[in-house]
């Protein structure tokens, strides 16, 4: 049985999305090391992409947005992720600090447009599919107790006991969360058709050497997407 699923529905709307196990990593604080690799990877991002605007209105977000109005989702009201980080490391010169595996992850998105998730392994059902919702799944959000509803027809992510792990590109679940105690994640890659297949696999590749080299342990690709 697959561990990850990319259900046919939202391969139809465009979504291109694949998974990547890591076994035995650390999580901690960025090392000075990984700060300073930060520090250099989000100056060549905005050098790289420019403005805000100008991230927006490239054809991979162009196209994220043209998914998420057809889910009847607003990206106003509901920012995608890669321009939600893009913005704040314009406005800050920085990524915001969470930990090694989160930002080391973050950067990688900031300099791809892919959009990336973690998910503590431990604390997930198998398999994760990305599909559309029905509208009877179980989110609490990071960072809140209480249980959201959601919209059915948005597209995400469910765990085999129907609970979403994250909503649209939006924001992810509070229980599944990277934490100091985490020691195997699932790391959810995700694009769309807009994305250059022939690029798909450098990004994987970087992603999965960046985080090793900062906090260890082994990878497994489980899913790629055609």
């Amino acid at each position: 049985m697959s561990e990850f699923i990319l259900s046919e529905g939202c391969i139809a709307l465009g979504l291109r999305s694949g998974a990547v196990l890591f076994r035995g990593v650390t999580i901690a604080t960025a090392s000075e090391a990984l700060r300073e690799v930060l520090d250099v990877g989000v100056r060549e991002a905005v050098e790289r992409h420019g403005e805000l605007a100008a991230v927006r209105a490239t054809p991979e977000l162009t196209r994220l947005y043209e998914i998420f109005r057809a889910v009847g989702a607003s990206p106003k009201k509901n920012v995608p992720s890669v321009p939600n980080l893009y913005r704040y490391t314009i406005k800050r010169g920085m990524l915001p600090p969470i930990n090694n595996f989160v930002d080391a992850y973050n950067l990688m998105s900031v300099r791809t447009l892919y959009s990336l998730g973690a998910h503590d392994l431990a604390k997930l059902s198998l398999p994760v599919t990305m599909r559309l919702f029905t509208g009877d799944e179980s989110f609490v959000p990071l960072g809140s107790n209480e249980p959201r509803t959601v919209q059915a027809g948005e597209f995400g992510y469910v765990d085999a006991d129907n609970r979403v792990i994250c909503r649209l590109d939006v924001v992810q679940t509070d229980f599944s969360k990277v934490t100091a105690a985490t020691t195997d994640i699932m790391l959810i890659i995700e694009g769309t058709d807009a994305h250059d297949p022939a690029h798909r696999q450098e990004v994987y590749d970087a992603t999965i050497a960046l985080l090793l080299k900062h906090c260890g342990g082994t990878a497994e690709i489980i899913s790629y997407p055609e």
